[in-house]
């Protein structure tokens, strides 16, 4: 039995990586910066600026 997998096609340089990487590499450093307190700060100042946020 095949395990289905989905093709995630690169760009043109290999070394860039792919859209659902781009993805999963911006929650883990969201999860990173909120783990470490740097997102608290910014997070509060956006919503004085905007409560609506």
């Amino acid at each position: 039995m095949s395990k289905k997998t989905q093709y995630q096609p690169l760009g043109g340089n290999r070394d860039e990586p792919s859209d659902a990487q781009e993805v999963i590499y911006a929650k883990e450093f969201k999860q990173a910066d909120i783990a470490g307190g740097y997102r608290k700060p910014k997070v509060n100042e956006a919503k004085k600026e905007n409560p609506n946020i």
